[in-house]
């Protein structure tokens, strides 16, 4: 919002130099041209230190996760219980996650800064709260995000059905479907089909399956959708999904001998260095 302010407030000025001189017409092209390219030059610098902020977690997530593959690593060569194994593992992720919302903390200063600061900042918090299934922090959080990829929104409809709001949850379905199409959308089409059967509203997932097997190239739809048709409720599943499907809390991933690389695939897991913002 400063940004805003300050752009403005310098276009005008400039504009009103220009125009006692030379006359209003070259006074208002002056004071556009301050206010776009003051307004660029803050954006692109506020902007960077924004991303330096997400780098920072980045970085904490990436520690944590080589932290936990040397667990892993360490069970590998002298077994235990693989129980005690994961709850050393996930205690790791989690002190990993902890620390890295407390570096998107010192990002704050930077919201006056730059509208969309804020909400971009509060997305990271609710994904990393999600994950350590800080849910009341992440349900806090959901009405100031944005949502601009499949696993955040799957993420706020498992809250909105876990606090029965159905009629978000639908709403929520509606504009995912819209948003993301064909199969970016796969994850959206399950998880509310899931929904639907766990309320035994069969009829209403044949149909939510019927519409997304006509616009995804899925398999995982195609054999839930024939499944359901048939009346093989307890064959419904989406386990093929992976990682994304598991991330959502929602069902318990099938128990199998730790991997180095299983910490690689977890879906909030960094994928090298990549742009947040």
């Amino acid at each position: 919002m400063l940004s805003l302010i300050v752009s403005v407030l310098a276009a005008v000025v400039a504009a009103a130099a220009l125009a006692s001189v030379t006359g209003l017409g070259w006074g208002i092209c002056l004071g556009a041209a301050v206010f776009f390219g003051l307004m660029i030059l803050l954006s692109r610098y506020f902007g960077k230190r924004l991303q330096a902020v997400a780098m920072t977690v980045q970085d904490r997530i990436t520690e944590a996760q080589a932290e936990a593959q040397r667990l892993i690593g360490r069970f590998q060569t002298k077994p235990s219980s693989q129980k005690v194994m994961q709850a050393q593992v996930e205690k790791v992720m989690e002190t990993g996650v902890v620390d890295a919302l407390e570096v998107l903390e010192t990002a704050q200063p930077l919201y006056k800064w730059n509208i969309l600061a804020e909400r971009q900042i509060n997305t990271l918090k609710m994904q990393l709260n999600f994950q350590i299934k800080r849910f009341d922090k992440a349900d806090a959080l959901i009405p100031k995000i944005l949502v601009l990829e499949p696993l955040t929104l799957a993420m706020k409809m498992t809250r909105q059905y876990h606090n029965e709001d159905f009629a978000a949850l639908e709403k929520s379905f509606k504009k995912g479907v819209k948003k993301f199409k064909y199969d970016k959308a796969l994850l959206i089409y399950s998880l509310y089909t899931w929904t639907l059967i766990k309320r035994k509203k069969i009829d209403e997932a044949l149909e939510v399956l019927t519409s997304a097997k006509d616009k995804t190239d899925s398999d995982v739809i195609t054999r839930n959708w024939e499944h359901v048709a048939n009346n093989k409720i307890h064959l419904f599943s989406n386990a093929s999904i992976g990682e994304q499907w598991y991330a959502l809390h929602l069902e318990q991933p099938p128990k199998q001998k730790a991997s180095k690389g299983q910490m690689k695939k977890h879906p909030m897991s960094p994928k090298g260095r990549r742009k947040f913002f």
